[in-house]
C-alpha cells in the first residue's frame, strides 16, 4: 500500500474522524481505564469522540485526515504550543457533567481525574505542540498510514522548529513514535495501567 495523502481536515468532516478515532482505540488501555466497559463500551468511546472533535478539546485544535477511498483511514487530533486540551471554566465543566456520568459513570470519572492528574505533571515546560490522538482505522492498521500521518503532521514543527510531546499505553505505539524521533521521557503507572510520555525535538 502507497502512502495515503494526509491532509488537514474541513469543519464538515468531524463525524468522519469520530467515527475513525473511536474504531482505532477500542481496545486503548488509557481510555479503557475510565469509560463505561461491558455492553456501554461502543456507544461510550463514540460519544467521546463526538465531543472530543467538536468541543471537548480546545476550540483551536488542529484536525488531520489521511484519506483513503471511499473513507478515512487515519485521523489524528493536535494541539499548537501553549493550547490545554482540556482547558475548560468551571461553567464548562458544569455542563460537560452529564456527558462523563454517561460515558464513564462517577468511578470512571474519578479514574479520569487520577489519570488527567498523572498526565498534567509530565507534560514539557516548555512550549510545544501536542499530539492528544492519532489512530487508524482498525483494517489500514500495520500497512504504514500511522506513519504517513507523523511525516505529514511532524513537518510543521519542524519547520518552525517546534518540540512535539505525546502520550501512549500501548508499547506498539512507543515503538512507532520512537522510529519518528520521539524519545520517552516520563513512564507512571495507575492500577492495570502503564503510561509513557514522548518528546520529540525539532529536526533541521
Amino acid at each position: 500500500m502507497s502512502a495515503p495523502p494526509v491532509r488537514p481536515a474541513h469543519a464538515d468532516e468531524t463525524d468522519a474522524i469520530a467515527a475513525v478515532l473511536s474504531d482505532a482505540f477500542v481496545d486503548e488501555d488509557g481510555l479503557n481505564y475510565w469509560l463505561r466497559q461491558g455492553r456501554a463500551k461502543e456507544r461510550a468511546r463514540r460519544r467521546f469522540f463526538d465531543a472530543a472533535v467538536r468541543d471537548a478539546i480546545h476550540p483551536q485544535r488542529q484536525l488531520w485526515l489521511a484519506d483513503g477511498e471511499g473513507a478515512p483511514l487515519g485521523a489524528a487530533i493536535w494541539l499548537a504550543p501553549g493550547k490545554k486540551a482540556f482547558d475548560h471554566t468551571a461553567l464548562q465543566q458544569v455542563m460537560m457533567l452529564p456527558l462523563l456520568i454517561e460515558i464513564a459513570g462517577f468511578a470512571g470519572m474519578e479514574r479520569g481525574r487520577a489519570l488527567g492528574g498523572k498526565l498534567a505533571r509530565y507534560h514539557p515546560r516548555e512550549p510545544h505542540a501536542h499530539l492528544v490522538f492519532l489512530g487508524v482505522a482498525p483494517h489500514a492498521q500495520g500497512r504504514g498510514v500511522g506513519s504517513a500521518m507523523l511525516k505529514a503532521t511532524l513537518a510543521p514543527c519542524d519547520a518552525q522548529g517546534v518540540t512535539a510531546y505525546l502520550e501512549t499505553s500501548t508499547q506498539r505505539n512507543v515503538d512507532l513514535y520512537a522510529r519518528h524521533g520521539f524519545e520517552v521521557t516520563g513512564e507512571f503507572d495507575l492500577p492495570g495501567l502503564h503510561f509513557w510520555t514522548m518528546t520529540r525535538r525539532p529536526r533541521a
